[in-house]
């Protein structure tokens, strides 16, 4: 919990992060990051474990309660800008076929 809430304060700072589900664990990478959306505008993100393994599922979470995010696929997610033009954070929570978990972080501005 600590490392997630250090990487979320330097994501702020450097627009993208990653956070390892263990110090030697795989990490997940989502693209784009950062994403500048306009009001309203639609972004599908996909998330990716760093070493390459195959993703079996992902859970999604957007901050603001009006921007909306929605899993299309195992490792995409659809997210709707809402009216609010502020800085946000996107996170996916992904399981891989071996059973390791890890969650990425990704950026979104609103403008």
């Amino acid at each position: 919990m600590k490392k997630a809430l250090l990487c979320l304060v330097g994501c702020l700072f450097a627009l993208a992060c990653v956070v390892p589900a263990s110090a030697q664990g795989p990490t997940i990478i989502i693209t784009p990051s950062p994403a500048i959306l306009s009001v309203g505008q639609t972004q599908t993100f996909t998330a990716a474990f760093s070493d390459g393994s195959q993703i079996q599922s992902c859970s999604w979470l957007v901050t603001g309660s009006l921007n909306a995010i929605q899993s299309t696929s195992t490792n995409t997610a659809l997210l709707a800008a809402g009216t609010l033009r502020a800085t946000y954070v996107a996170t996916a929570n992904c399981q891989n076929t071996n059973n390791v978990n890890a969650m990425g972080i990704a950026i979104i501005v609103i403008r």
